[in-house]
């Protein structure tokens, strides 16, 4: 059936103007049955000039039909979309990647989904570690891919972590340097001070 003839029917059985009945079909997908739902759902109908109005036997469902069909279409709709969505983010995931790098090489790559994954699992302390132990070891993580930034913010974290590295490894290693230079002072001040007490002991 033809919209045209669509929206007619709209207004012989309704008795609607052109426009409601068009507006109504759009809002129902053309669906002529749900469109006449949809107007006695929103109160649009007009009782015809005969007094009364009696519904076609095709058209023989209750009003609140067409306000439930909507609602169960409206939750398969974001049931879809957010189907959609998960499947594109693992697709993207599956193509970035987690970087191990040492001295500029990388040693060892993940995908990001999969490393996701990993984290809401048992193994997540053991990963934490590794990974804070790596840092120590001069190894560095980088964020890689299609979809990644070079200097994005997951990289500046990254690097941010390995600076922090970097500086408590320089202030321990500060530190036991001079631990080891003050004990190698106070050694020949004590020397110092043996030969002083000798020379003393000459002159007496």
């Amino acid at each position: 059936m033809e919209r045209a003839e669509k929206i007619q029917k709209l207004c012989e059985k309704m008795n609607v103007s052109e426009q409601e009945a068009d507006a109504a079909l759009r809002a129902c997908n053309d669906d002529i049955l749900d469109a006449a739902l949809y107007l006695e759902a929103l109160g649009r109908v007009r009782m015809p000039s005969g007094g009364y109005y009696q519904e076609t036997p095709n058209m023989d469902r209750g009003p609140q039909a067409a306000p439930q069909r909507h609602a169960s279409e409206s939750f398969g709709e974001a049931l879809r979309r957010f189907g959609r969505w998960f499947v594109d983010v693992v697709k993207k995931g599956m193509i970035n990647y987690l970087e191990v790098r040492k001295n500029g090489e990388t040693t060892f790559r993940i995908p990001l989904t999969i490393f996701v994954i990993l984290l809401f699992t048992p193994l997540l302390p053991a990963i934490v570690v590794l990974m804070i132990i790596g840092l120590f070891l001069d190894y560095g993580y980088h964020f890689a891919g299609p979809n990644l930034k070079e200097n994005g913010a997951c990289n500046r974290a990254a690097a941010g972590c390995s600076n922090v590295a970097r500086d408590i490894k320089s202030s321990f290693a500060e530190g036991a340097n001079g631990a080891n230079g003050n004990g190698a002072n106070g050694g020949e001040g004590g020397n110092g001070g043996f030969g002083g007490e000798g020379g003393n002991g000459g002159c007496c």
